[in-house]
């Protein structure tokens, strides 16, 4: 497979993009090379590195709008959890497509998924063509096949179902300390070390987990995690609000990975992430929407937007987190954190790519396009995603886009 990319806007200038096995082979003024597949931007679109959700529960945009004013808490215990009993193993395959499409208009390439039924998942991640990490979700009270002895059985088959993909790789993912006993936190450390698999878990939400960790264990949720060997360079946290000056060096000292969820933090009240503190500590920090349940979009430019504005205010220094540095969150401290080679455009970097169109008007001026990109622009200007060289839009159209839409007007789940 082979695509080149000509005439398109890089780091200010027309540039032609030649793209091999997947990877970016070429990066030029002016190529006159064959390939499979061309893409003329004519040098009025610009190119990015395809955006990275290192946090979302895909197929929760079935239940996007239910749990309305509601604290984590009583949002997941009173509606979410009874209505998830609810989902089919299709609900999730259509409901995957259906969040797979929405991302990839907003220019997602890769996504850090946590939810059930990971056959119907992988199924979902594979037709629509994006990158991904499958988190195998552990929970004590599963009745969804979230428990350990059903991922040990389910493992392998799963892993075949992946032999020749190279876009989509499987972490497990235990819900939260909260949900997960010591002893199965234990065996899902062990269990990624054996399989070498991410850890991808929520961490320290919300104040009342903490507060109930400290009356428990006589310590926070890290020095928690710490104490039973938990942590870890394979650990991607989710939310970590409420952390503690001693809680942040430790997370340092283990090369953990955490996700910023600035717009589901704020509808659900949980608090700010501690972005200056962590930052400070040399701490990787990238950036997450959470689910479409609980943000409740997959809007990535406003995701980028609200996670520089919030840090601003909260600070009260409008240079904290400026546009290029949460773009930076976006794309390639979000493939740090999932260990994929992408994230940048350079010769030998995964071809996970979007195009920008310049002429869209939430773009003009034209005299700062990265600002531009954070601050005012909406996922309308994506006109291009490509993904491990393949395109999956092309000038905003999307394979089978009204069929999945047509298929998402027919889901229905009775609220109690």
């Amino acid at each position: 497979m082979s695509l080149l990319i000509k005439n398109v806007i890089f780091e200010g200038k027309r540039t032609d993009i030649f793209v091999e096995n997947g990877k970016i082979s070429k990066i030029k003024k002016s190529l006159n090379l064959k390939a499979k597949e061309k893409i003329d931007a004519k040098g009025e679109k610009a190119i990015l590195p395809g955006f990275v959700n290192s946090h979302t529960h895909s197929a929760m945009i079935l239940l996007r709008g239910f749990g309305e004013g509601l604290s984590l808490k009583d949002w997941l215990e009173k509606v979410i959890w009874p209505l998830e009993e609810k989902l089919t193993e299709d609900d999730v395959y259509w409901g995957t497509k259906l969040a797979c499409l929405e991302m990839i208009k907003s220019g997602i390439t890769t996504f850090n998924e946590m939810y059930f039924y990971p056959k119907a998942q992988i199924e979902a991640t594979k037709e629509m063509g994006q990158r991904a990490i499958l988190g195998l979700v552990l929970v004590d009270f599963s009745t969804k096949g979230c428990d350990k002895k059903t991922i040990e059985k389910i493992y392998t088959k799963l892993k075949s179902l992946l032999k020749n993909c190279p876009t989509i790789k499987l972490s497990i993912a235990p819900h939260a300390i909260y949900t997960v006993s010591k002893e199965n936190l234990i065996w899902a450390k062990n269990f990624a070390k054996k399989e070498k698999l991410l850890i991808h878990m929520h961490l320290s939400e919300t104040e009342r987990e903490v507060k109930e960790c400290k009356k428990k264990h006589k310590m926070g949720p890290v020095e928690y995690l710490e104490k039973i060997g938990f942590l870890g360079e394979n650990c991607v946290f989710a939310h970590s609000i409420w952390l503690s000056e001693k809680e942040i060096e430790i997370l340092a000292k283990r090369k953990c990975s955490l996700i910023y969820n600035p717009t589901s933090n704020m509808k659900l009240a949980s608090g700010i992430f501690p972005y200056k503190k962590v930052k400070e500590k040399g701490i990787n920090v990238c950036l997450g929407t959470d689910g479409p349940a609980s943000n409740n979009s997959l809007n990535f430019f406003f995701e980028m937007k609200i996670a520089s504005l919030l840090q601003k205010i909260s600070n009260m220094d409008p240079q904290i987190l400026p546009a290029r540095e949460v773009i930076g969150l976006a794309t390639k401290n979000g493939a740090k954190a999932l260990k994929i080679d992408s994230g940048e455009i350079k010769v030998g970097k995964l071809a996970d790519l979007i195009l920008i169109d310049l002429n869209k008007i939430s773009l003009f001026p034209k005299e700062n396009l990265i600002s531009n990109l954070v601050f005012s622009a909406n996922p309308d200007c994506v006109s291009d995603v490509i993904c491990n060289g393949k395109i999956l839009m092309r000038d905003g159209i999307i394979e089978n886009e009204k069929t999945i839409l047509n298929k998402a007007k027919e889901f229905k789940v009775d609220f109690f």
